[in-house]
């Protein structure tokens, strides 16, 4: 009878049975699953698609599928999603760089050359000596370096050897800036007829003869004449050569000046940038 009592005798509830009573309770339970799974695997995607826009377009599908919501719900159409990928790509860091946010600042930290840049007298002088100077470029970029005026250098050059490479005077004086050998060597030019490496040598050794003589006029005659001849006459020496010289690049120097204030003036007045 004990036995039978206690076979009757209501069983002592489980904590399974009230957690669980009926079917929408383990529906519920089965959507919370799902739920932190399309959660967790939206972070994970998120993790490896990181700013690039495509962890939302791909995460959120997956999750709305996840859990029983039809795509159609969505209403994403195509080109939505190329405008949102579109975006996406402009504020993008270029090359896995954060700081560059948006596509202008890309090109003009990544491509300074090809950001567009206002127009000022400094930019014309610099796109004058790349497009209207032979081996401009060069020169631009040596006196700039030797803080020195690139008309001033571009004039040396015409009036040493009219911009002809090879040439050789009687004083095996060679190339664009008429460069002495041995004077070469001691700047560093081992090839006088290389382009780069003349004028590299010709604008230091203008740079030491201002520096010494603290006169343009001066540095120029020294240039032509020697500084042996310098301090021998105190000054610009009454070499015909010389002095000729010295006003010839002179007036070089203020051709190529007026040149570019003239580009300049007219590119403002049509308000037409150099650099497009």
């Amino acid at each position: 009878m004990k036995l039978s009592s206690n076979r009757n005798a209501p069983r002592r509830p489980s904590p399974r049975d009230f957690r669980v009573i009926c079917d929408c309770q383990r529906h519920a339970i089965h959507e919370r699953r799902l739920h932190r799974r399309a959660v967790r695997g939206m972070r994970i995607v998120g993790r490896h698609l990181q700013r690039r826009g495509i962890a939302l377009l791909v995460g959120v599908p997956i999750a709305f599928g996840a859990i029983g919501i039809p795509i159609e719900a969505m209403d994403v159409s195509i080109p939505l999603l190329r405008s949102i990928s579109d975006g996406a790509r402009d504020t993008a860091p270029a090359r896995s760089l954060p700081i560059f946010t948006t596509r202008k600042i890309r090109d003009t930290f990544l491509d300074p050359e090809s950001a567009p840049r206002e127009l000022t007298l400094d930019v014309a002088k610099e796109r004058f000596f790349s497009t209207e100077v032979p081996y401009g470029s060069i020169i631009y970029r040596e006196s700039v370096r030797n803080h020195l005026s690139p008309e001033l250098v571009a004039a040396v050059v015409e009036s040493e050897s009219d911009f002809r490479v090879h040439l050789v005077s009687g004083k095996n004086a060679r190339g664009l800036m008429q460069i002495i050998p041995e004077t070469g060597r001691l700047l560093g030019c081992e090839h006088p007829f290389a382009p780069t490496e003349n004028i590299t040598a010709g604008t230091k050794y203008l740079r030491y003869l201002l520096d010494r003589f603290g006169d343009q006029s001066v540095a120029l005659a020294a240039y032509n004449a020697g500084e042996g001849s310098i301090e021998r006459f105190g000054g610009i020496p009454p070499f015909a050569e010389t002095q000729n010289y010295v006003r010839r690049v002179a007036s070089r120097m203020h051709q190529y000046r007026e040149r570019i204030h003239n580009r300049y003036i007219a590119s403002v007045r049509m308000n037409t940038p150099l650099m497009q």
